[in-house]
């Protein structure tokens, strides 16, 4: 499947959550307040903070079924993503979920750290599918998924509360033996969806 467009060259890199990323992470947040506000009311006045932020990035190393991630463009962070219920039993599975900078938007950010996760999630981690959640209106999510392989496979209703009302969620997975064939048995190179440029 042909990558979405890309406006502009960037330097896409995903590594794992460090505890000194906290202070960069909450001013990023911070910037983006408002929208926060109403697309993830979950996100209360601590997860602006340092503090806060620190205590996110513990639970999470600390979580045996969960990996988290900065995006990173040219070195600064530019927005996080996960991979969340990672199952290593008969589900081989992990559910997939990025947020950008609204300033780092419409330059393919997504699309290429999309593409490093997957790489990591099916060739280092051993999965076999890979589930993602948009909001229905969520076209740009929606592209960067799709330039990655991912197929959508139903709705799901009533996903979430977005701006105080519930929304439909598109419901979209990947799988390996899908991606491989996609991409004749090799994953693209760096600025795709490729292993290269990943950091462990």
């Amino acid at each position: 499947m042909a990558a979405a467009t890309i406006n502009a060259p960037v330097e896409v890199d995903l590594r794992l959550w460090e505890m000194a990323d906290a202070e960069e992470l909450a001013a990023m947040y911070t910037a983006a307040a408002t929208e926060l506000a109403v697309e993830e009311p979950w996100c209360g006045p601590d997860f602006l903070t340092a503090a806060g932020q620190r205590e996110r990035v513990q639970r999470c190393l600390a979580d045996e079924a969960a990996e988290g991630f900065v995006i990173t463009v040219s070195g600064a962070i530019a927005g996080h993503l996960s991979l969340d219920r990672i199952r290593r039993d008969i589900l081989q599975s992990a559910d997939i979920g990025y947020w950008v900078a609204p300033r780092e938007r419409r330059h393919g950010v997504a699309t290429r750290a999309i593409g490093l996760a997957v790489a990591h999630a099916l060739d280092s981690l051993g999965l076999h599918r890979i589930h993602a959640t948009t909001d229905l209106d969520n076209a740009a999510s929606c592209r960067a998924l799709e330039a990655n392989g991912f197929r959508q496979v139903g709705v799901v209703h009533d996903f979430a509360v977005v701006g105080g009302r519930r929304r439909d969620g598109r419901l979209f997975q990947l799988t390996a033996d899908d991606w491989r064939s996609s991409r004749g048995g090799r994953p693209r190179s760096r600025g795709g969806a490729g292993t290269e440029g990943f950091e462990s």
